[in-house]
């Protein structure tokens, strides 16, 4: 039997409990953190950075502490400590064998997938990693070797495999097409880090058409021309962005959730919309006149090819379809899989197979659009099943 290194669970974040009583958190859920804790953000979705708000010593990469203070300014003094991808992070100094990096994990700018070596074991955290394809994602995600695996579980099912990124832009292209012949704007909805910046590099490299940034898109992508993504945009508010929303045929990118702000309704009334999310690909969207599933996030093909790649000996899912994603990789891959957080009831998957131009007749219930929003319910005590690293050494 080889004794217990250390164990991780989801509590307040990732969690990794090392001997003398040292500890490690990964983009966590509230802002209080143990004085012992040691804290890394793997990148600038609001999901993941609340740990920017609690300790000057949270590890990010630039990009990511950047795209933060771009959203965000933080009360009084804080001092974040950059890391680069594949350097060593410097904490947890008396732990002589441990080796804590960042490695590009391919979802955004910035972003990271952490891996960790203790004690001839290596353990890999994916957080959220990219599809194929990205355009602007300046560092390739690194997919390295691993004995544990805790990957995300975003679209976690089978059924949830996208069409090819390029297929997908032609579609959009195709569409927006339509609509600017008709002397229409078109606007978009999608998520303001990642995917707005994909759409303003598509119609940069691929048209002549102007692209028009809401207020909260353009801070975004500044950071983006910062760190070496060429993006070519106007703000809505400024005077050019006004003058080409008033000429129409713009392409016009705002935030997913916000309403059509005051200043954009007289611009905006002759015009069509799109909302851009890989949620498209699970649910329909009756007020918007096309959805695409365009995203940020690996679809099921790619989590399983990245799996594939990682080749560990056992996996523990986490992120959405948690519990999807571990039955399909214990039938498919053979490569026993546990969900780290147990959830509450999933809702049924139905297979989107070709995407509709025209507007969707059914939308979201109530209860899908609250899905990602349910807390998660903690593993029960007197489960048997591996869920934490003491298990899994305790079965050698």
């Amino acid at each position: 039997m080889v004794s217990t290194i250390y164990k991780f669970y989801y509590k307040n974040g990732l969690q990794f409990d090392f001997p003398n009583n040292q500890r490690l958190l990964i983009d966590g859920k509230s802002s209080k953190v143990p004085l012992n804790a040691q804290t890394i953000v793997t990148h600038a979705h609001s999901d993941h950075f609340t740990f920017m708000y609690s300790t000057p010593n949270t590890r990010a990469t630039q990009e990511t502490i950047d795209l933060f203070l771009c959203q965000k300014k933080p009360s009084g003094s804080i001092k974040f400590e950059p890391v680069n991808f594949n350097e060593k992070v410097e904490f947890l100094s008396s732990l002589d064998d441990l080796d804590i990096r960042l490695i590009p994990s391919g979802h955004i700018l910035g972003s990271a997938s952490v891996l960790i070596s203790y004690k001839s074991k290596n353990i890999l955290f994916t957080s959220d990693i990219g599809g194929k394809g990205q355009l602007t994602v300046k560092d390739s995600m690194k997919v390295p070797k691993a004995d544990i695996l805790i990957i995300e579980a975003t679209f976690g099912s089978p059924e949830l495999s996208f069409p090819s990124r390029e297929e997908i832009s032609m579609d959009i292209l195709k569409w927006s097409a339509d609509v600017v012949k008709e002397k229409r704007n078109v606007v978009f909805f999608a998520g303001k880090i990642g995917s707005a910046q994909e759409l303003i590099k598509m119609y940069n490299n691929l048209t002549n058409l102007r692209v028009i940034t809401h207020g909260e898109v353009t801070p975004v992508s500044e950071v983006y021309q910062k760190h070496g993504i060429k993006l070519e945009f106007f703000d809505s508010k400024s005077e050019e962005g006004r003058e080409i929303l008033r000429d129409g045929e713009a392409i016009v990118i705002q935030p997913r959730g916000k309403k059509m702000v005051p200043f954009f309704i007289k611009e905006h009334v002759n015009c069509r919309s799109a909302i851009v999310t890989g949620m498209a690909s699970r649910f329909q969207y009756k007020d918007f006149d096309a959805a695409f599933p365009l995203s940020s996030h690996a679809n099921y093909a790619e989590l399983v090819d990245y799996i594939n790649t990682v080749s560990p000996e056992i996996i523990f899912t986490m992120y959405g379809l948690e519990k999807k994603l571990a039955n399909a990789i214990t039938n498919e891959l053979k490569i026993e899989a546990i969900p780290l957080r147990e959830k509450k009831e999933e809702p049924n998957i139905q297979q989107t197979t070709k995407i509709s131009y025209v507007k969707k007749e059914k939308s979201l219930t109530r209860d899908q659009q609250d899905f990602n929003q349910k807390k998660d319910l903690p593993l029960k005590k007197d489960s048997k099943k591996v869920t934490t690293l003491d298990d899994f050494f305790s079965k050698e």
